[in-house]
């Protein structure tokens, strides 16, 4: 239950987060919500479930991305999954220090991953400069919020374990 929770959070983050972003002309500001909630899963979950979830939020995070290479957002999140737990077994993620170091790996990785993928797979990719200088201050946003949806992510985790239902459809 809770990583449906945790999906639907993310859907519902990038929802409210797309056309105000696009509204008022921050693209580069944006938080990367699917990341800091890949991390939280990171950080909280057991191997396999986490990295399923990491995976659908990839998913999410395909589906609000125009114009690109699907399945991309899906690997990196899994590959993202897999490094922040590397950093969670050595670090306690969830404070606030060690989370926005962790926040920078992760997002330094993503940004470099999703670099060479659109090399790789995108014919159309040529704005080499212009790509990792628009990802300096996605990543600087990023790292500053990351307590505060981190603390979002848990508070919805804590109601979605909370919640137990008051009577089973079958007896």
């Amino acid at each position: 239950m809770r990583y449906l929770v945790l999906t639907v959070l993310v859907f519902v983050l990038f929802a409210v987060q797309a056309p105000v972003v696009r509204a008022v002309g921050w693209g580069a500001l944006s938080v990367d919500v699917a990341l800091l909630a890949v991390l939280y899963l990171a950080a909280t979950s057991p191997p396999f479930g986490g990295f399923v979830t990491s995976v659908l939020i990839g998913l999410v995070a395909d589906s609000f991305t125009p114009g690109g290479i699907l399945g991309m957002n899906m690997e990196v999140m899994g590959i993202v999954f897999l490094v922040g737990r590397g950093l969670a077994d050595h670090l306690p993620v969830l404070r606030a220090i060690p989370l926005m170091l962790a926040v920078i790996v992760c997002m330094v990785t993503k940004t470099l991953l999703v670099f060479l993928l659109s090399i790789v797979f995108d014919r159309d990719f040529t704005q080499y400069v212009a790509a990792l200088l628009n990802a300096l201050p996605h990543i600087l946003t990023t790292t500053i919020l990351a307590p505060v949806f981190v603390a979002l992510f848990h508070w919805a985790d804590r109601r979605g374990r909370g919640r137990r239902p008051v009577g089973t459809l079958l007896r």
